[in-house]
């Protein structure tokens, strides 16, 4: 389900008012064309259910289906659609996956409960034009040129984008060496400039590319999993990345902009059971009752290797998490900045212990970012973590009966955030966690920037390094911290959607700011529309979605990744 901005172009396809049949409760009108079947498949007095079938005269990219119900009849529910009701009024389009309908062809596109009688509407109508005789009311001027479809990419991965394209801030960064700097034998610029998408606003934004390119080159980092092994790719399309950051630089001062490098766009595909009594704070999952069945398709911003993440704690996520429980289904397709704990800060990773004190690094940027106290927040390894290997201290390891003594290659990260979205009829909470089992970079203020090396650590004799480093000295030389044989590139991490809750009415549109706040039922200048439907059990509890421990590196990944 693709996000629009205010200023987006619906998608839909012009059809002429004489290629259109209208059929109620399987009784067709006298037009000829395309026809709409709304049958009623279940009648109890008081309420019914009826689902809706387009079959298309002439193809369509995209549908908006308008009618007028009987007096006191109403939408109680609704499945495959985006809806709402005014009056005595519907109006309902298509989710993405199912906007498309080729010509001739039939496509059942939602279903829906409905209270009141079931009796046949009047002046239905398909992207504006209507059926059986009636006046067509004319374009309604606030609405977009209908002509004007989103646009998509079928060339992914095979050219650059039209010359005359607008291109996002991201993309344009990925044309610099900043962006993508190859290292010898690696893939060239233009081969890497080839892997686009349109955003929601119709600019040109990178996006998924595999660890080697079909050619045999290599890029050198990685981007996680592969979107298309999702079964909500469909609707979510490919990742743009750096969209939510573009929105926002579109409509706020350069102070309050977050710029974020490319390869720290991460994706997870994943399909997961909610477990009953599953909290995430157990390493196992507990054995128990399934409540659900979840597909997961997110994209997250996650630096590994820079010092950007010591002091900035908000991060793109794009996250479409759909799930099944009892027949019904509960689904959020967002994008936000995410807050990570505290701006200007963190505190400390496992090694020397979870947490303790805040180290404050200094001004984020945004300056304006907001902090969250919810969660531990970002829990990066510092030096202290050093002076404690030195003197043998051990933590206790699940996968091991005994404490065990901390070593170089427990100098990981542990991302835990929050976003929320409340109003307009949406109350929806998620709290991840992102963790890097072997991150390339730790803080550590004695050196340039606060940035220390882990790989350099696996060097000095006195340091007990752990599997990360032996693997690193059976190199036999002195590796560089961006070196492919180094172990150290962040490749390896374990993403936990987390606590997931929702409320909504309903399938339900609401537009917020970068952040998730200012939640309205109308767009506004600077607004991302953010999608839900139904709801996890109510009482305040939520689900725990567990997600997947991956490791992308195929030999050819280095830092920076």
């Amino acid at each position: 389900m693709h996000r629009r901005l205010a200023v987006a172009l619906m998608a839909v396809a012009a059809l002429g008012a004489s290629a259109l049949t209208i059929v109620s409760a399987n009784h067709a009108f006298a037009e000829e064309g395309c026809e709409v079947d709304y049958n009623v498949t279940n009648d109890w007095g008081s309420g019914f259910q009826a689902n809706i079938t387009i079959t298309a005269g002439e193809p369509i990219n995209g549908w908006q289906i308008d009618w007028d119900f009987p007096s006191g009849t109403a939408v109680s529910s609704a499945w495959n659609v985006d809806w709402n009701q005014s009056g005595s009024s519907f109006s309902g389009t298509d989710v993405g996956w199912n906007g498309s309908i080729g010509s001739g062809q039939s496509r059942e596109v939602f279903g829906f409960v409905g209270n009141g009688s079931s009796a046949e509407p009047s002046r239905i109508s398909v992207n504006g034009d209507v059926c059986d005789g009636q006046t067509d009311p004319g374009p309604d001027p606030t609405d977009p040129d209908p002509t004007d479809p989103v646009p998509t990419n079928p060339e992914w991965g095979q050219g650059p984008p039209p010359a005359d394209a607008e291109l996002s801030m991201a993309y344009e960064l990925v044309l610099q060496p900043k962006g993508y700097d190859p290292q010898p034998g690696e893939c060239a610029s233009e081969i890497h400039a080839r892997y686009w998408t349109y955003g929601p606003d119709g600019k040109v934004y990178p996006t998924w590319h595999p660890v080697q390119d079909p050619s045999g080159c290599s890029f050198g980092h990685e981007h996680g999993d592969d979107p298309r092994n999702s079964p909500l790719f469909d609707e979510s399309g490919f990742p743009p990345f750096g969209y939510v950051s573009e929105v926002q630089a579109d409509s706020l001062p350069d102070m309050s902009q977050r710029h974020e490098d490319h390869v720290g766009h991460k994706v997870l595909v994943q399909n997961v059971d909610v477990i009953q009594g599953d909290d995430g704070s157990a390493f196992f999952p507990p054995q128990g009752t399934v409540l659900a069945n979840c597909d997961i398709l997110l994209k997250i911003h996650q630096g590994t290797h820079s010092p950007d993440a010591f002091k900035n704690n908000v991060h793109e996520l794009i996250s479409n998490i759909k799930c099944t429980a009892n027949g019904r289904t509960v689904q959020a397709d967002v994008a936000v900045l995410m807050p990570f704990g505290v701006a200007g800060g963190f505190s400390p990773s496992e090694c020397p212990g979870f947490g303790g004190r805040f180290i404050d690094v200094g001004t984020p940027a945004p300056a304006d970012s907001p902090s969250e106290y919810v969660t531990p927040g970002r829990l990066i390894a510092e030096s202290s973590c050093v002076d404690a290997i030195r003197r043998g201290e051990t933590h206790y390891d699940p996968l091991y009966p005994d404490p065990q003594p901390f070593n170089v290659s427990d100098m990981d990260d542990f991302w835990f955030g929050n976003s929320q979205i409340n109003g307009a009829g949406v109350n929806f909470s998620i709290s991840p966690l992102f963790y890097v089992v072997n991150s390339s970079r730790y803080y550590d203020p004695s050196q340039p920037n606060n940035l220390g090396r882990v790989l350099d650590l696996c060097y000095e004799p006195d340091l007990l390094g752990g599997p990360g480093c032996e693997e690193a000295l059976q190199a036999g030389e002195r590796l560089e911290w961006d070196d492919p044989r180094s172990p150290f590139t962040g490749s390896l991490r374990e993403y936990r959607p987390g606590g997931f809750t929702l409320q909504s009415s309903g399938s339900t549109t609401v537009y917020t700011d970068a952040y998730g706040g200012n939640v309205s039922a109308a767009p506004f200048e600077g607004s991302i529309e953010q999608h839900f439907s139904g709801s996890t059990p109510s009482g305040g509890s939520s689900w725990y979605l567990r997600g997947a421990t991956r490791d992308w590196d195929d030999g050819t990944v280095h830092a920076p990744n």
